[in-house]
């Protein structure tokens, strides 16, 4: 199921290796001994494989073939990533209506005076 803006629990497992990392280079070996002793994962070579597949499909990760080990990086911050997911739904979802999807947030209800004012600034930049 994905639960984690469009992620499966495993793939936002795996981006938050590269999103919460300074180098957020990893070469296969170092990904798979990461999985295997700080996630505890004990998967096989090609189970790592396919998650890392199906992450470039989805423009989340871009190899780096040139050397003698693949080296995985991000292609955007996790930041990037939930405005581009989010700006998907309010399109889907909400008929490109910034205003149903604050309606369905609030549930109907009214913002606070904070909320509208915070809400107010964002729109004004």
């Amino acid at each position: 199921m994905k639960k984690n803006y469009g992620l499966t629990n495993t793939e936002m497992e795996l981006m938050n290796i590269f999103w919460e990392s300074t180098d957020s280079r990893f070469t296969f070996k170092e990904l798979t001994n990461y999985t295997h002793n700080v996630l505890g994962k004990q998967w096989k070579y090609q189970t790592l494989g396919t998650y890392l597949a199906n992450l470039q499909r989805m423009g989340l990760l871009d190899v780096d073939t040139s050397g003698k080990n693949y080296v995985y990086y991000p292609r955007c911050s996790k930041e990037e990533y939930i405005h581009q997911w989010t700006k998907k739904l309010v399109c889907s979802a909400f008929d490109n209506s910034i205003g149903k999807f604050v309606q369905a947030f609030t549930g109907g209800g009214k913002l606070s005076e904070e909320e509208a004012e915070e809400l107010k600034k964002l729109l004004e930049d």
